[in-house]
């Protein structure tokens, strides 16, 4: 028991000086204020004032992109980028951005498939087979057909327009084609655009007037003769021309021989000779009618009988 206290006394001795020296300096290190108060209020003050920044900074950039956003919406802009563009709008900024960065560009690459379509759908052949085959190429295959291969396209088909209008024309169309053709892309677009009309009338106007021709001919054959011809003919050899198939002559004939045979028997009287042996009277007149010819004819004949009678009597 004594060994015991005596050690415990021993080392209260020996740590009573270390803690009568350390409570002073515990003490003052007490009174002291923490030196840390006043920079933790200004770390705060900047917090705050870069947060506002951010946020200003922000706010400015969405409203950039607003702006950039309505200014695609110009009317000429297609129904998928319109779609798209007004859901951004609406949307949130986040929204905005990522409509500028990546979804403006999938709605343009859709109006664009519709402008090939629409384009295959009013060109040629070669129109076509060009779109298809852009649409199949994807976007920058469609990219160059629209500012490109369309054109190409269309000059080749309508170069063929043209060859199928020269081959079914006429002179005048046919002509006009191949000066077209000949020449430069504009001169076949202005053939097939007013040329290939403008010839077209030619041709159907000298169609129209080949088909008169053989009417006016005919008609001009079917007019009389004026018989000019056979009038100065008849001047110089003293005949006169038969336009009524020779009955005028025949009854010129007729009266002649008709006088001649009136008259003869009042001259075999004079001479004292007899009268024909017809016994015809002088006294009956000769009938001039229908069978002028036959009559004729026959009036010649009596009145040379009558002639070779009266001189052989005489």
């Amino acid at each position: 028991m004594k060994l015991t206290r005596l050690s415990a006394a021993v080392a209260a001795a020996a740590i009573a000086p270390a803690v009568l020296f350390a409570s002073p300096a515990s003490a003052a290190d007490g009174a002291q204020p923490p030196a840390n108060s006043a920079p933790d209020k200004a770390s705060e003050t900047k917090s705050e004032t870069k947060g506002d920044e951010a946020s200003k900074s922000a706010a400015k950039q969405d409203e950039d992109n607003r702006f950039a956003i309505l200014r695609m919406l110009d009317g000429k802009a297609g129904r998928g980028l319109e779609r798209e563009a007004n859901k951004a709008l609406n949307g949130t900024a986040e929204d905005r951005r990522h409509f500028l960065e990546v979804g403006q560009y999938k709605a343009r690459l859709e109006d664009d498939r519709v402008r090939v379509l629409k384009i295959m759908d009013k060109g040629g052949r070669c129109v076509k087979e060009a779109g298809s085959k852009a649409l199949d190429g994807g976007a920058d295959a469609i990219k160059e057909f629209l500012e490109k291969g369309q054109y190409a396209a269309q000059q080749t088909d309508d170069e063929i327009r043209a060859t199928q209008i020269h081959s079914v024309g006429g002179p005048a169309v046919k002509e006009a084609a191949e000066k077209a053709l000949r020449g430069t892309y504009e001169d076949v677009k202005h053939f097939l655009e007013t040329g290939q009309y403008e010839a077209r009338k030619k041709d159907e106007a000298a169609e129209e007037a080949a088909k008169k021709k053989p009417a006016e001919d005919k008609k001009d054959a079917e007019k009389p003769s004026t018989g000019d011809g056979h009038k100065k003919d008849a001047d110089r050899d003293g005949t006169k021309p038969a336009q009524d198939g020779g009955k005028s002559s025949v009854k010129a004939a007729s009266v002649k021989d008709a006088k001649d045979a009136k008259d003869a028997p009042a001259t075999a009287s004079a001479k004292g000779g007899e009268m024909a042996s017809t016994g015809a009277d002088a006294s009956v007149p000769w009938a001039l009618g229908g069978g002028a010819a036959a009559v004729a004819a026959g009036a010649g004949m009596v009145v040379l009988a009558r002639r070779r009678r009266a001189a052989e009597q005489g």
